[in-house]
């Protein structure tokens, strides 16, 4: 599993905003984080529709964290960007398998607990972690 760009860069403006703690602009956090700025509208709107970045409209507006650093996990910033957090087609909501066995196979079984440990450990991390890491 890779996570994509946008993730990546969802990530660190989540980062950077922890850090300023305050309103920040779409141009503050691309030039600061090495985000191109349309890619930047792109993340802060998905963020905002997400509930981890609030919006400020206005000649002062822009972005802050709608809730603490510790209340946001990696798993919620790679949740709300990544179409699918998944290790294989079985473990999706569906259960599609093309062998229709879902419910006996061993194969999906090993999945479905490497898919917990990677979202319980995921789930740990939050922001804060991050930001003492440093």
């Amino acid at each position: 599993m890779q996570l994509n760009i946008t993730t990546d860069y969802a990530i660190r403006t989540v980062l950077y905003l922890a850090i300023q703690n305050r309103i920040s602009t779409s141009k503050e956090i691309s030039e600061a984080m090495g985000i191109p700025l349309y890619y930047q509208f792109k993340i802060t709107t998905k963020l905002v529709k997400s509930g981890i970045v609030k919006c400020f409209h206005g000649i002062r507006g822009g972005f802050c964290l709608n809730k603490t650093t510790t209340e946001i996990s990696l798993f919620d910033i790679i949740n709300a960007f990544e179409p699918t957090t998944r290790l294989n087609r079985c473990l999706e909501d569906d259960e599609y398998c093309s062998r229709f066995a879902t419910k006996s196979c061993p194969v999906r079984n090993f999945y479905r607990g490497m898919q917990s440990e990677i979202e319980k450990n995921l789930s740990k991390v939050t922001v804060a972690d991050l930001l003492n890491q440093q």
